[in-house]
């Protein structure tokens, strides 16, 4: 994160602020103990502005110890970066003082207010340090704001799309000429169409896209979409899954495997007149659920198609929903292509 005192603005108010130190720690030398004018002046200055510049620097304290999750270990990080920090601070104020001043009856007032000066210099520090952590908090707060509001606009815009590609006058036509087709042949069949597709429109037009669903409730409207697109394409289309024990109450982001099915569908099956198997798979990965779809190709066919459609898409969703940018893998061979989903079984979606 970007260091907060840095900017122009900040850095004016962070002076500003020393400034009002530096006269207050004056008036209580010259006013308060009779101090000399140049005395006091030098003696607040040199404090102040050494803890000034100092204080900078205890940002990257407290961004490293925000990443230790141990209490002992965050109060012991603090610990001794609040004793190196008092250390410096007091001793090379002192010295340049001393130096400076060369007052004998200044430098035993030095020595009587020795104890005070570590007691200000904590203060400071954890003042410092609160104010640092509330400066953080602020930004992750507006951070986690901004990919919220990134999330719900690619989900909106991934949701248009998916209605778009998906549930387009196109698929519908072919769905109802289907059906059209069965009903003097299959009527019951063609009635079982009918009972799939309105079960697929109502589930994939009824779900908000930011919630998040099961697994099990992601592959019943895959096989519903792929039963549908069963009577257009036959035999040529066979589905197959492995999904390994537990892994069917796993929460995913929902109608996140129907743009992975589509894309095996266009690419694997338009242009071939052969058996293409989409392969389903979801197997425990250590501290991931890995869900796979795999599918064979025509890798000519492919080229003159492009690079698919909605993968892009899933890889931002992912990104959006974890945090993280790894979660898609792609794997391709002369024949085959798979697109791996890593979902994140411990962590939180922001």
């Amino acid at each position: 994160m970007k260091h907060p005192i840095l900017s122009k603005t900040s850095l004016r108010y962070y002076v500003l602020v020393w400034v009002v130190i530096f006269l207050v720690h004056w008036t209580i030398l010259y006013f308060g103990q009779s101090f000399p004018l140049i005395v006091s002046l030098l003696d607040s200055f040199t404090h102040n502005a050494l803890f000034a510049l100092l204080a900078i620097g205890l940002w990257y304290v407290v961004t490293f110890a925000s990443l230790n999750k141990d209490e002992l270990g965050l109060i012991a990080m603090h610990s001794g970066a609040a004793l190196i920090t008092i250390l410096v601070w007091y001793n090379v104020s002192n010295l340049i003082l001393k130096i400076s001043l060369n007052n004998a009856v200044y430098e035993q007032f030095l020595i009587e207010t020795s104890v005070v000066r570590w007691i200000i210099g904590l203060m400071y520090y954890c003042i410092t340090c609160l104010i640092f952590y509330l400066i953080r908090y602020y930004q992750d707060r507006q951070e986690r704001v901004k990919h919220e509001l990134e999330l719900q606009t690619l989900l909106k815009d991934a949701e248009l799309r998916m209605l778009k590609s998906q549930i387009n006058p196109h698929f519908i036509f072919n769905s109802l000429n289907s059906i059209n087709a069965l009903t003097v042949a299959e009527p019951t069949s063609a009635q079982e169409m009918v009972v799939k597709l309105s079960e697929f429109l109502r589930y994939s037009l009824g779900k908000d896209s930011a919630e998040m669903n099961t697994l099990e409730e992601e592959i019943k409207n895959v096989s519903l979409y792929l039963d549908i697109e069963k009577v257009r394409f036959g035999e040529r289309l066979q589905f197959e899954k492995q999904i390994s024990e537990g892994s069917h109450h796993v929460k995913v982001p929902n109608l996140i495997l129907q743009p992975l099915m589509e894309n095996a569908i266009k690419y694997g099956i338009y242009d071939t007149l052969e058996p293409v198997t989409i392969q389903l798979s979801a197997q425990h990965q250590e501290s991931f659920l890995e869900i796979s779809v795999l599918n064979s190709f025509d890798p000519e066919a492919v080229k003159s198609k492009g690079e698919g459609i909605g993968l892009m898409n899933i890889q931002k969703r992912m990104k959006l929903v974890y945090g993280q940018a790894n979660l898609v893998k792609i794997r391709q061979t002369d024949s085959e292509f798979c697109v791996s989903l890593l979902v994140p079984l411990n962590a939180s979606k922001r």
